[in-house]
């Protein structure tokens, strides 16, 4: 093979960056430059670079299904406690800000791959975006509200830990502007975090495909783009900064949900500290209520790390290829 005495940049099919192992120097009316040649290529090795017919039901359909659902969820909750004045105690507060980042999340992160699996066949392909919309305001932005719900997901259980375990130190502490202040502090170090982690997906890396003359690649794009970090040190902080502070956040909130289960385990097993009210319909309905709406948030939070824990392991094999390649 010919040396053109250029690095042919790595770029990423949704599981990590990577230099493919062949290239060429492309020269044609449509595209110049170093890409992919697959004239002569399998079909085996060619579908290795396209979106397969499951991610694309997957992409097109099942996503978009799911994004829907989850946007009417989070919006029911949210105009309920906008009517409800009443419900607006420190809590649901956080609630409200995890439905508004998780609405966030799923109306961006569902479109961008939606458009992108319509407007290209090629896996990740993000030349319809360009640069400043996909490396400087899509990737960032999602980042962002992804550290954010991981956030305020740990600042319930940690909330609900106090509520249930030190509940005099909670009515001490706890008020909405002490929360409204916690929340803000979040949004604002996400935000932040994101901006300092541009360089891990500013470069805009663009190059040429060909495809072998025959109908079936007749309208594939001749042009594809990907964000990737400036260097492999960025690409480790990147996925440094998905995977550790999230087992973090998982080691914090297993703590945290353990500790609530054994003192509610206690409280079921143990008198009432109320004295004479314990027989009180009233006052066993509203600790029978508010025992119920910590199981349902301790549900969701085990929930939210079940179906987040095998993303954070794949980031984890990344991270180590990355620093340890072979």
């Amino acid at each position: 093979m010919e040396d053109f005495g250029v690095e042919f940049p790595t770029y990423s099919f949704g599981l990590g960056d990577y230099t493919p192992s062949y290239y060429d120097y492309i020269q044609s009316y449509e595209c110049t430059g170093f890409g992919l040649n697959l004239i002569n290529s399998t079909d085996i090795k060619i579908h290795n670079h396209l979106n397969s017919f499951l991610s694309r039901i997957i992409l097109l359909v099942i996503q978009p299904l799911v994004a829907v659902l989850g946007a009417l969820g989070n919006l029911i909750f949210i105009f309920s406690v906008w009517k409800l004045p009443s419900t607006r105690n420190s809590i649901n507060l956080i609630l409200l800000n995890l439905s508004f980042a998780d609405l966030l999340y799923l109306l961006v992160g569902t479109a961008e791959k939606f458009v992108k699996a319509i407007k290209s066949p090629v896996r990740e392909d993000s030349l319809i975006f360009g640069q400043i919309f996909q490396c400087f305001i899509i990737l960032p932005f999602l980042n962002a509200v992804s550290f954010a719900s991981l956030l305020l997901v740990s600042l319930v259980s940690v909330e609900r830990y106090v509520a249930v375990c030190k509940p005099i130190q909670h009515l001490k502490i706890t008020s909405r502007r002490r929360t409204s202040a916690y929340i803000i502090f979040i949004w604002v170090c996400c935000f932040s975090l994101a901006i300092c982690l541009l360089p891990s997906s500013m470069n805009f890396v663009t190059f040429c495909i060909k495809w072998p003359d025959i109908p079936t690649y007749t309208h594939f794009p001749i042009k594809v783009g990907y964000c990737q970090a400036r260097s492999d040190l960025w690409a480790s902080a990147r996925e440094s900064t998905r995977t550790f502070p999230y087992f973090f956040a998982l080691l914090l909130n297993v703590v945290c949900t353990a500790k609530i289960v054994f003192r509610l385990y206690k409280r079921r097993d143990f008198p009432s500290s109320l004295g004479g009210m314990q027989n009180n319909h009233t006052v066993t309905r509203h600790k029978n209520s508010a025992n119920a709406a910590t199981k349902m948030l301790l549900i969701n939070g085990i929930a939210y790390f079940l179906l987040a824990t095998p993303f954070h392991v794949v980031n984890i094999i990344q991270f180590m290829e990355l620093v340890f390649p072979t």
